[in-house]
């Protein structure tokens, strides 16, 4: 009786153990595929330099204007995948009301309107799609994913609160189009594109508020 439970158990573990390891092995390799062509040289290397501006609204209005650049590998004639960084100057009016939202006491010296300016960086994940030929205008959906860091100072006031230097979360969706500008070498073009941008973070860590930066945008870029 023991030895035919054994072996009932040995079986039934084989039997559990099988479609696993086969799920695993699925998985390492979709990955390796998705890989190799990069690791191989296969997939075609892409460079974007791209400057924008983003007009800011909401509680905590902020406007950028940014100089980036992204650098990757174009795995398939729609997908492209990278890493980028980014160069904000940002810049936000802030009146003579700032504070009083809180119920907290308003400085002097912050009884009249005036601007705050600092920069920050954007480190980010980018992912674009292509939707149409490299030789023609095309549309294209790019999504970038990061965080951005305030490097000028260690706070600063914006529209109704602060930014400091914690990580603020960095998505920024784009919608827009391709202009191949060069018949002989099609990889170059200019990309003209529209976007959201959210940035969120919690700049009082012992209060935990949350703020949302949000914004809309116009950016151009050249890629290589």
């Amino acid at each position: 009786m023991k030895r035919k439970s054994l072996l009932l158990a040995l079986t039934l573990a084989g039997a559990v153990a099988a479609p696993v390891s086969a799920q695993y092995t699925d998985i390492i390799n979709g990955i390796t595929n998705t890989m190799r062509p990069a690791i191989s040289g296969a997939s075609s290397y892409k460079g974007y330099v791209e400057g924008a501006y983003t007009q800011g609204f909401g509680n905590y209005r902020t406007n950028f204007a940014t100089v980036a650049t992204s650098q990757g590998y174009k795995f398939t004639p729609w997908f492209y995948m990278g890493a980028g960084i980014g160069i904000d100057f940002l810049w936000s009016t802030v009146d003579a009301t700032w504070g009083d939202s809180w119920g907290s006491a308003n400085p002097e010296m912050y009884k009249k309107s005036h601007t705050t300016s600092a920069v920050m960086i954007p480190i980010f994940t980018d992912f674009r799609f292509i939707m149409g030929s490299q030789t023609s205008a095309s549309l294209f959906v790019n999504l970038r994913l990061g965080a951005s860091f305030l490097c000028s100072d260690t706070y600063i006031q914006i529209r109704d609160g602060y930014l400091t230097s914690k990580e603020y979360f960095y998505f920024q969706p784009t919608f827009g189009v391709r202009f191949p500008i060069n018949i002989t070498n099609p990889k170059q073009a200019i990309n003209v594109g529209v976007h959201y941008r959210l940035m969120t973070s919690n700049y009082w860590s012992s209060w935990q508020y949350n703020a949302a930066i949000n914004g809309l945008g116009l950016n151009l870029s050249f890629e290589w």
